[in-house]
């Protein structure tokens, strides 16, 4: 797979955020969310993955302060070690509440499931994707705000529990659902212990009997690709010559939505300096030919939108590389990633990844 290959991306917790995780209605496809569970559980091949540096930004007035190195995350790709036809997204971002201010430990991860009707070696830009599933794990937080998020983190002490989020769902052109469930747990699970914390959440999904939301409405969206993909197929748009204002429906939580790549503008340059304890520089980079490309994801019901800026490579081994990723969700906070340099070049992991 080149590097070029990889073309997903966004913070997980931002799919929390696009649609509210509201009572679901019954549903008899029990027996749907369990396959696509083990679609989900199956190891991959083949991974490609790049890792990332956060920054958080907080507006003070008509300025931005901010700190680096706040947390991170990675973006990967593969593909199942029984299925060719099945490609793998996989996105994990958060805090590290060793680094970021105040302790605060909130992340989310992703993983998506596409399956082709061909190989995925043969998958064309274009090819239709037969049916699809999504897997999202969120450390979950109602805060809007600084102090909030600090409340929340001040109970959860006192309490000696912390709440997670996790989400199913499976997406084909005639059926739509998806199963939200919530943990309790009196470990406080951050972003590095992700695969301890990941069984957990896969266990108690597989056993919930909380109801199953369907989408019922005969005139939904008829695209089985779900957020990932969809981001994927619209940054390859892109890079194809495809001017701004394109839009995909896809449904998430069994809700109908539509992404639009808002604009495309060429950067000739873009400089990256971060830094690190006692003003260290942890980062300085500097790339050329670069492609910004500005989203905004729009509910069908409530109309609720959701904003986020890619900045991707057009040229060599970041052709189709996020190397800068920027998501503010209100006018005072917002998160910025950056690619870490050393991970530009194609990784392929020798072994699978263990069976969850």
């Amino acid at each position: 797979m080149r590097a070029a290959a990889i073309r997903l991306t966004l913070l997980p917790f931002l799919l929390f955020f696009a649609s509210d995780l509201a009572t679901s209605a019954p549903s008899a496809d029990r027996q749907s969310i369990n396959e696509a569970l083990q679609w989900v559980r199956t190891p991959s091949r083949g991974i490609v993955q790049y890792d990332y540096i956060m920054t958080a930004r907080v507006r003070l007035l008509v300025f931005w302060a901010g700190k680096d190195d706040v947390g991170g995350g990675y973006i990967r790709r593969g593909v199942s070690i029984d299925d060719p036809h099945q490609e793998f997204f996989q996105v994990l971002f958060g805090s590290d509440p060793a680094k970021a201010p105040r302790a605060i430990n909130r992340w989310g991860a992703g993983t998506e499931v596409s399956l082709h009707k061909d190989p995925v070696k043969a998958v064309a830009a274009n090819d239709d994707v037969t049916a699809s599933a999504f897997f999202g794990f969120m450390k979950s937080s109602r805060g809007k705000s600084v102090s909030e998020m600090q409340e929340e983190l001040r109970k959860e002490k006192d309490h000696g529990e912390h709440s997670f989020t996790g989400i199913l769902s499976r997406v084909e052109p005639a059926q739509a659902i998806s199963l939200v469930v919530n943990l309790q747990s009196d470990t406080d699970y951050n972003l590095h212990q992700f695969e301890m914390a990941e069984p957990l959440m896969l266990d108690k999904i597989g056993g919930s009997a909380q109801p199953v939301r369907s989408l019922q409405d005969q005139q939904r969206c008829p695209r089985a690709k779900e957020f990932l993909a969809t981001v994927a197929e619209l940054m390859d748009a892109a890079l194809a010559g495809q001017p701004a204002h394109v839009s995909r429906c896809y449904v998430y939580d069994a809700q109908e939505n539509t992404l639009t790549l808002e604009s495309v503008s060429l950067l000739p340059t873009l400089a990256v300096h971060l830094t690190g304890p006692s003003n260290s520089s942890l980062l300085d980079s500097s790339y050329s030919n670069l492609m910004q490309l500005d989203f905004v994801s729009t509910h069908k019901i409530t109309g609720k939108k959701v904003y986020f800026s890619i900045v991707t490579g057009t040229q060599g081994e970041l052709r189709a590389v996020p190397v800068q990723i920027r998501y503010q969700p209100n006018w005072w906070f917002q998160v910025v990633l950056n690619l870490r340099p050393a991970t530009t070049a194609m990784r392929k992991e020798t072994t699978v990844t263990e069976k969850r």
